[in-house]
């Protein structure tokens, strides 16, 4: 009778769970295995804070200024600023070389100025150390920034939506704004560093021919495989952008105009060995190309494209298919 009131006063352990002998010794019995220490609190608690880090992450939603509407995720702390070497560039002539810094500090997030000349404004006031909570904006000269937390779903959803800013969907190359900004930031770092940036303008030959053969879904066809080879022929060297219709545009940091009609040289081959060809119709277009490169020919962006555009013309007018400077 004692040894069944025992058995039914005492719940039987569940598997993998850990029972005491009268010894006091700690013996884990058979069944699942046991993943975390929680007798060790402060380690859990680093764990735990380390979890929730990981699954939320700070970014910064521009809302104003010349990068309206770009998503910015920040992993550490950060220097945001004009200087090329900031890790956040921001192209306002308002922003300090070295403006502010977005710190990682832990449990927080927290911003402190620079000693920029305009200084650092967070919820409408001027801050020089403050802790960030989601949904404050911060503004540096004009430029008006949100700072969220975003979970893993968000954070997708932010790069399918910088995506389909950044990204022209029928080439694959920049957009011609995000790549206005891009070659704003590289020449800035040729300036200060005593660089070079080259610059390609470039126009295909015999779209309209195919438009009026075909059909402009060939001709469309052909613009997109277009983009496609003048990103592959610069993959890890510059950035490209469709600029309108059936023209393309093209920075490489570091190279001079040699250097650069090399590279359009390079695009011209691509272009005439690649195998086009719709729904079994071969089509043959060609590319007509004009360089520059800044410093040489000329010294801000707006001028820069001007003089490779200039070339293209010579190119067109020349015989078209070839590469001019």
């Amino acid at each position: 009778m004692a040894d069944e009131r025992d058995r039914t006063s005492s719940p039987e352990p569940l598997p993998g769970s850990v029972t005491t002998t009268s010894s006091g010794a700690r013996v884990r019995l058979p069944g699942v295995e046991a993943t975390m220490q929680i007798q060790d609190g402060s380690k859990l608690k680093e764990e735990l804070a380390a979890a929730l880090k990981e699954s939320v992450r700070p970014v910064l939603v521009v809302m104003g200024g010349v990068d309206v509407g770009k998503r910015i995720a920040i992993a550490g702390t950060v220097v945001l600023g004009r200087d090329p070497g900031c890790d956040v560039v921001l192209n306002d002539g308002g922003v300090s070389w070295r403006h502010a810094r977005i710190e990682d500090r832990g449990d927080a997030w927290g911003v402190v100025d620079l000693g920029s000349t305009n200084g650092t404004v967070v919820r409408g006031q001027q801050a020089r150390d403050t802790i960030l909570a989601a949904g404050d904006t911060v503004m540096l000269g004009r430029t008006v920034l949100r700072f969220e937390l975003r979970d893993k779903l968000e954070q997708a959803l932010d790069q399918e939506l910088q995506r389909m800013l950044d990204v022209d969907d029928l080439s694959g190359l920049f957009v011609r704004r995000k790549f206005d900004r891009e070659l704003e930031t590289m020449i800035q770092t040729a300036r200060s560093f005593g660089g070079c940036v080259g610059m390609l303008c470039m126009d295909m030959d015999g779209v309209k021919q195919i438009n009026d053969t075909h059909g402009h879904l060939f001709g469309a066809y052909a613009i997109g495989e277009t983009g496609r080879v003048i990103g592959r022929v610069l993959a890890g060297r510059g950035i490209a952008s469709r600029f309108g219709g059936d023209e393309f545009v093209a920075a490489v940091p570091g190279l001079d105009t040699p250097r650069t009609a090399q590279v359009g040289t390079e695009i011209l081959q691509a272009v005439n060995a690649h195998p086009y060809a719709k729904d079994g119709i071969p089509l043959h277009p060609g590319i007509s190309i004009g360089v520059a490169s800044f410093p040489a020919d000329a010294g801000e962006p707006v001028t820069l494209f001007t003089c490779a555009d200039k070339a293209l013309y010579r190119a067109k007018q020349s015989g078209k298919n070839r590469v001019c400077l």
